[in-house]
């Protein structure tokens, strides 16, 4: 906010900046673990959580298949669904699905910008990520990961990278 007699500008303290200067209640260590053992605690709302946005994600698809153009809503859908399930990969340790959905977001995100429809990369993608969604694939498939992104990578490069993209 600008001091109206020197023109500076000056910081208002906020209710956010209170909080962060006060001391922390726990060592950031004991933080950790508490937020690691939460996220233990909540797997099996995640398997919940992460099925229901697979079906949302699989209808979306359905739907933007159906459509000759690209960019359409459901695409756009698709890619927060896919932007959705990414995160709760990451939250939850589930390293696979997290690249999977990444690399779902970047078709996507290089189909809109090349006004593409490709039904067989998306349901590709769909299907990778339906895979890869299980507790015994993060327990026993860190194997196939590997072979898995290199063929969802060739479906994705074979659209070139948007303009302006950071590379």
């Amino acid at each position: 906010m600008p001091n109206k007699m020197t023109n500076e500008a000056r910081i208002v303290p906020t209710r956010f900046t209170q909080i962060a200067r006060q001391k922390p209640g726990m060592s950031r260590e004991e933080a950790i673990q508490a937020g690691q053992s939460a996220v233990l605690e909540m797997e099996p709302e995640y398997l919940d959580w992460v099925d229901g946005l697979l079906r949302e994600l699989w209808s979306a698809v359905e739907l933007a298949c159906q459509e000759d153009d690209f960019p359409n809503p459901h695409g756009e859908d698709a890619y927060g669904l896919s932007n959705q399930i990414r995160n709760l990969g990451a939250t939850f340790d589930y390293e696979a699905v997290t690249h999977v959905a990444d690399s779902f977001c970047e078709l996507i995100h290089r189909l809109t910008e090349a006004k593409r429809n490709d039904q067989h990369a998306m349901r590709t993608h769909l299907n990778a990520l339906r895979l890869v969604s299980t507790p015994n694939f993060k327990r026993d498939g860190g194997g196939e990961l590997e072979p898995l992104m290199n063929a969802l990578g060739q479906l994705v490069s074979h659209y070139p990278e948007p303009t302006g993209s950071v590379g």
